[in-house]
């Protein structure tokens, strides 16, 4: 009698601890989607709000980078939301993102903290760039060097920005935080023992475009 009832109790407590993995699983799943869905609709809002007042070129510059990450951020929606055949589809979104993103990062943020207003030259110009970039790192041989690139950038930015700063140039504030902000998105794989690293790098990337909007905010 005493074996049948601990046979009960263990498969119980199989069964209980199984249906608390999946539960586990699910609110994984929906925070990555909750997350997902905050980076990508920040992307689309800070341009929509921030950016229309921008003259045309510098803001086909800043869209092609907060488009990047917020299409990568959706695509990764769906992708947690069950559908794994766009698993490919995504990270090449992530490698386009921080090849032809970050490349219009860096130029977006140097005509806006130099004032420059871009011309259709420039444009075309960091555009190509960035893609044969980003055909570049997609090279099985080169890709490996891919989180190189945003870490590059980053120094950029923060070196912008400091010297716009001593300039007295309020705008180079925000761009520090930005920076800042992509540097901890970087280092997600860090942050496990208090928030999953998808969704650190979701809400940490999220807040740096935020700040990029605040710097381009007259």
């Amino acid at each position: 009698m005493l074996f049948i009832l601990s046979s009960v109790s263990l498969a119980s407590l199989k069964k209980l601890g199984k249906s608390r993995r999946i539960f586990v699983n699910y609110v994984m799943i929906f925070s990555h989607i909750l997350s997902g869905s905050i980076l990508a609709g920040t992307g689309f809002g800070v341009f929509w709000h921030f950016f229309q007042r921008v003259s045309l070129f510098n803001r086909l510059i800043w869209g092609f980078f907060l488009l990047t990450v917020s299409l990568a951020a959706l695509i990764s929606i769906f992708l947690f939301a069950g559908i794994p055949s766009l698993e490919p589809l995504h990270s090449s979104m992530i490698v386009l993102s921080d090849s032809l993103g970050v490349v219009c990062a860096v130029v977006g943020v140097w005509g806006l903290l130099n004032r420059r207003t871009y011309s259709l030259t420039t444009f075309i110009s960091t555009v190509l760039f960035g893609l044969l970039l980003f055909i570049v790192l997609l090279l099985p041989e080169v890709r490996v060097f891919t989180p190189v690139i945003p870490s590059l950038a980053i120094l950029i930015l923060m070196l912008l920005a400091v010297f716009s700063l001593l300039q007295r140039n309020k705008r180079g504030l925000w761009v520090v935080l930005a920076a800042m902000m992509m540097g901890l998105a970087t280092k997600a794989q860090l942050m496990t023992s208090f928030i999953h690293p998808t969704d650190f790098n979701h809400y940490t990337s999220a807040l740096a475009l935020y700040f990029f909007g605040k710097a381009a905010e007259r």
